[in-house]
């Protein structure tokens, strides 16, 4: 199922823009830096005839509001806000690297709005190699914009087999990120750059997945494994083979069976 729906949801601090797909339990998926709601079409495509999968652009990012720019609590507090509006109860969180951040800051605001966690290429924080390159890419941004920046964030965000075997892939995701508005994505990165681990929310009753691929620059196997550990004791690793930072788009079947296997766990716990 492929058919989209797409639209903005006003609420009282952002105008929010949402594409969904499908309808029956929710999904909500909140993107990572430089993307939007779209990076998840390939997960709503195979999951839409039997999850209702909600994918956000997060405020300050593609075509949503910000009050003040990009900052994780206004995202946290949007995520809550549009799940009262939309009355999404016990919903699935997938964040996706920094979007990870965002689903930890809405549960903390509202433990009972998660049934579940996925997070994808997320950490609680930002690692110090990632730090010092998100400070680079705003001082080169700042400089000269986003123009020919797409083969760099190529070869962070994907992996080897991928860029080799799927350059339409990768030039379509290189295209898009020099698209994007240059001051919105440097308020991001500095947002992500400067972001210090909170303690973990309450996670009683949240089951989480935590998954990466096996070249992903940003949420490393052993870091992913790291911060598994700290989450509930039936918490799942799940490591892709062949992939980077951006599994949905790399290996989006499997991907998508991952996160359906998931899902069935939720539903028959109720």
């Amino acid at each position: 199922m492929d058919d989209v729906r797409s639209g903005f949801s006003d609420g009282p601090d952002a105008r929010i823009y949402i594409q969904e797909w499908g309808e029956g339990p929710a999904l909500v998926c909140l993107h990572g830096l430089g993307g939007g709601g779209h990076f998840f079409a390939p997960l709503g495509a195979e999951l839409g005839s039997h999850t209702h999968v909600i994918a956000p652009d997060l405020p300050g990012c593609g075509h949503s509001a910000s009050a003040s720019g990009f900052s994780f609590d206004e995202c946290a507090g949007a995520v809550v806000a549009l799940a009262h509006r939309r009355r999404w109860s016990r919903a699935c969180l997938l964040g996706h690297s920094m979007g990870t951040i965002v689903a930890l800051e809405a549960i903390r605001r509202e433990p009972s709005l998660a049934a579940g966690l996925i997070a994808v290429g997320g950490l609680p924080e930002p690692p110090d190699d990632a730090r010092a390159r998100f400070a680079a890419r705003i001082e080169r941004v700042e400089r000269g914009g986003l123009a020919g920046l797409a083969d760099e964030v190529i070869a962070a965000n994907f992996s080897e087999r991928t860029r080799r075997e799927r350059p339409e892939l990768t030039g379509l995701f290189g295209r898009a990120f020099e698209l994007q508005a240059p001051d919105r994505y440097v308020d991001a990165t500095r947002a992500l750059a400067r972001w210090t681990a909170r303690p973990l929310p309450p996670m009683e009753g949240v089951a989480c997945l935590v998954a990466t691929g096996t070249e992903d620059r940003y949420a490393s196997p052993e870091a992913v494994r790291r911060f598994a550990q700290a989450l509930p004791d039936t918490a799942r690793v799940e490591i892709l083979d062949d992939c980077g930072h951006l599994p949905f788009l790399e290996r989006p079947a499997a991907f998508a069976r991952l996160v359906e296997g998931f899902l069935q766990q939720l539903r028959a716990r109720g």
